[in-house]
């Protein structure tokens, strides 16, 4: 069973250290100017100041007795907060997202972006933003999400 939760950054990050590196690695560009290297304290402020949305997902042997949290196997992580052009409209813009490759091709991402939309619905967000590799697409999934394109960005090393 696979659950999806609001989690606080204290009590996730230290156990997203592995999935993090393994994200690096699957994906990153420019590695030898971009090396892995989280700003922990901006994302602790973030929290603090109520802008930072973790949500994860978690795998949970379903046992007798009381639930045990499970262990991690993806993350989608938002900043919440109003627009530099749009003050009057709040967006969710989502930093980091990955699920754990044994857990792809499924719903695990289908069901942790509608969990992380809707939860950032009923906080208030009005618009939610996704990014993606270009050479790591999931459009189809997020089309099936009613999300559409609206913007490319591009990289040019200096």
């Amino acid at each position: 069973m696979i659950t999806y939760q609001v989690e606080k950054w204290d009590d996730c990050y230290e156990e997203a250290i592995p999935l993090l590196d393994a994200h690096y690695v699957e994906i990153a560009t420019d590695k030898a100017i971009k090396p892995l290297d989280p700003d922990l304290e901006r994302y602790q402020g973030l929290e603090e100041a109520g802008l930072l949305r973790i949500f994860t997902a978690r795998s949970v042997a379903e046992a007798d007795g009381p639930p045990a949290p499970g262990r991690l196997i993806g993350y989608f992580v938002s900043i919440v907060m109003t627009g530099l052009h749009y003050k009057q409209t709040t967006l969710a813009v989502n930093d980091i997202m990955y699920i754990d490759p044994a857990y792809r091709g499924g719903t695990t991402g289908y069901r942790l972006i509608k969990h992380a939309a809707l939860d950032l619905k009923n906080l208030g967000a009005d618009i939610l933003t996704i990014h993606m590799k270009t050479d790591y697409p999931f459009r189809s999934l997020l089309e099936k999400l009613d999300f559409h394109l609206t913007e490319e960005n591009w990289e040019r090393v200096l």
